[in-house]
């Protein structure tokens, strides 16, 4: 059941007459701020309390939030009913101006600085915290600039979301807004999306408009000592080529020039690293699959809920999807619920129209390609895959994976699960445990695993081989690494034990700044505090 309120009082219940309201409608949207529609009457006790741009407005499903914003515009009939529309909580970043700036630093210190420059130009109600930040770059290292006066959220979609991708998720903790900006999703949906039963439509497009075959890499400005500046290019290391390109694209789809910046790149041979590694991704096809389905909870309460950036399981033989994807839109009719309709899809890529049954068989194919493919291009994006995988096994400790040629992906965890699913239901048999009521008893369970799950993520996290605890909002967390247990206070290190590699000397203590309570001791001396704040030393018997 759908409620929502306005300033935390009770505007709508469809079980209370006296709050009616008509055709109320959500919109959402990922990286979008999302809407909210509906008309309101004059006998309504909130009528007049309904305040533009600065009224809270809250829809909850159930007890979950599902949207929050304010109202944006409003319109009156002939008979003065309101017509009222509203934003998210992602719009409020249109109200803060971003100056001129120029920045170097790693992705959450770029978010950090927008966020912090929005809150200075906005109420209490109109500030956020910085949440999760699983979005990385390979340098761990981002250069940004502007003069233009942008507000904060163009900013975000141009510097972040443009150039890094991701998704911008605002998430309401204790009464404070926080956002997140996450590489991919960790919700999952216990629902089944199925031709013939809650999928309406399939799209698929195909787009070459991105497309090219050979790339001119600028690095960064570099000033001699005569004053005179100049762009690092990778001339010195290519040959006397400023360009690189692949012939088998430029076989396929002739030449096509276009220049990419690599500002924080001051090497050539860095420059030449990633001008082939933006010219693999730029020789590809961009295939968008876009499906519309029914939310089956809204007829079945034994249903698992579809919600916004969730994983949902789709299957249809005839259009050859069988895959996990990503709700990214859903339109809910409050009123009429069983009318709710979602939207999920998946980009990828491909280099040429050929049409691919799986992502599976598009992996396989990129490799093959690669395999037979020698130039430089395919080497670094060989190599690239193989240091990530080792870099996996190693942190994992003992977790052994076999290193191949080739990619998993969601669709090769499907046919895993299929195989454990019979393993299991072998199993089973030996202690009168049937797969059937195995398979219920997880899809009864899922949403409260998940719940959990999300509940410990808040507490103990795993950053890049790195042990994180404590909710990702506190001031103080602690980190376990591979030698190391440290302390850090609003993001900065302040003390830490570490072992040396070896692990043949004794632990040592860091620390940047102390205050000594009682006594200290270093071997046999001793310093003590006085009443009047100076220390009294003294050799320990």
């Amino acid at each position: 059941m759908y409620t929502i309120k306005l300033d935390g009082q009770l505007l709508w219940d469809p079980r209370v007459k006296e709050l009616e309201i008509d055709e109320p409608k959500v919109k959402l949207e990922v990286n979008k701020a999302g809407s909210l529609t509906f008309r309101i009457y004059p006998a309504h006790p909130l009528y007049n309390q309904i305040k533009k741009l600065k009224s809270v407005i809250e829809v909850y499903q159930d007890s979950v939030l599902i949207f929050r914003g304010r109202p944006l515009d409003d319109g009156l009939d002939t008979w003065n009913v309101k017509e009222i529309i509203c934003e998210g909580d992602l719009a409020l970043f249109n109200d803060s101006i971003v100056r001129p700036y120029e920045f170097n630093g790693t992705i959450t210190e770029y978010l950090s600085v927008l966020i912090t420059n929005h809150n200075a130009q906005a109420g209490l109600e109109k500030q956020f915290n910085i949440g999760n930040v699983t979005v990385t770059d390979p340098n761990n290292y981002i250069v940004r600039a502007s003069s233009d006066y942008p507000n904060t959220w163009k900013e975000m979609e141009d510097k972040l979301l443009s150039l890094l991708g991701g998704y911008l998720v605002i998430r309401r903790t204790g009464g404070q807004n926080y956002i997140d900006y996450l590489e991919d999703s960790s919700y999952l949906s216990g629902q089944v999306i199925q031709l013939g039963e809650n999928l309406l439509k399939v799209n698929q497009e195909r787009r070459g408009e991105d497309i090219a075959t050979a790339i001119i890499p600028i690095g960064a400005e570099i000033e001699n000592e005569d004053g005179s500046k100049y762009r690092v290019d990778i001339t010195s290391v290519n040959g006397g080529l400023d360009y690189v390109y692949n012939q088998e694209a430029v076989d396929t789809y002739g030449w096509i020039f276009k220049k990419a910046e690599f500002q924080d790149v001051t090497e050539p041979s860095n420059l030449l690293i990633r001008a082939n590694q933006t010219l693999a991704e730029s020789i590809l096809l961009l295939n968008t699959i876009e499906l519309t389905a029914v939310d089956l909870s809204m007829m079945d309460v034994n249903i698992d809920e579809i919600r916004i950036f969730e994983y949902v399981e789709v299957a249809s033989i005839p259009h050859q999807l069988e895959d996990m994807y990503l709700v990214r839109k859903m339109d809910m009719d409050l009123t009429n619920p069983e009318n709710n309709t979602i939207t999920v899809g998946a980009d990828y890529t491909s280099f040429t129209e050929k049409q691919f049954q799986t992502e599976n068989d598009l992996k396989e194919y990129t490799d093959q390609k690669a395999e037979a493919n020698q130039n430089y291009v395919n080497d670094q994006v060989t190599q690239v895959s193989t240091d990530l995988i080792k870099t996996i096994e190693e942190t994992t400790n003992g977790f052994r994976q076999e290193v191949t040629e080739t990619y998993t992906s969601k669709t090769d965890l499907t046919e895993y699960r299929k195989e454990v699913s019979l393993a299991l239901e072998n199993t089973a048999k030996e202690f009168n445990l049937t797969f059937t009521d195995l398979t219920e008893q997880i899809n009864n369970n899922q949403g409260e695993v998940d719940k959990e799950f999300q509940e410990i993520k808040k507490y103990i996290r795993f950053v890049d081989g790195t042990i994180v605890l404590g909710e990702s909002t506190n001031p103080v967390t602690l980190t376990i690494e591979n030698n190391r247990i440290g302390m850090y206070v609003g993001g900065v290190q302040v003390s830490y034990w570490e072992v040396d590699e070896t692990g043949s000397n004794p632990p040592k203590f860091y620390v940047t700044d102390g205050e000594f309570l009682n006594s200290l001791r270093l071997g046999n001396f001793a310093f003590t505090p006085r009443s009047n704040g100076s220390l009294d030393f003294g050799r320990v018997v």
